[in-house]
């Protein structure tokens, strides 16, 4: 089992606008994994984390392969660009 966090720097403001628009996405895609959307309580602030578990690397490659190559994932993108900056990460846990 792994887990890809990805951690964003959202606009000033703009963060609930962010995970409306992330929640929305998760929704319309269904995945079958354990997804996850965190806000900042006790953190640094403008940031949005997304997290999903996968079996392996080769379930984690071919859902964002097939995610990316959607009519809607480029929509998603050109909305979401608009309400990030340049930065984040985006790591691979293995449960142990």
């Amino acid at each position: 089992m792994i887990a890809n966090r990805r951690t964003f720097i959202i606009k000033r403001g703009r963060i609930e606008e962010a995970a409306a628009l992330i929640k929305a996405e998760v929704a319309r895609v269904d995945i079958p994994n354990a997804q996850r959307i965190y806000t900042p309580m006790i953190a640094p602030f403008g940031v949005l984390v997304y997290e999903a578990e996968y079996e392996n690397l080769e379930e984690y490659e071919k859902s964002w392969t097939e995610w990316g190559a959607s009519p809607e994932a480029a929509a998603f993108l050109e909305e979401w660009n608009v309400l990030t900056e340049t930065g984040g990460t985006n790591e691979i846990w293995e449960l142990v």
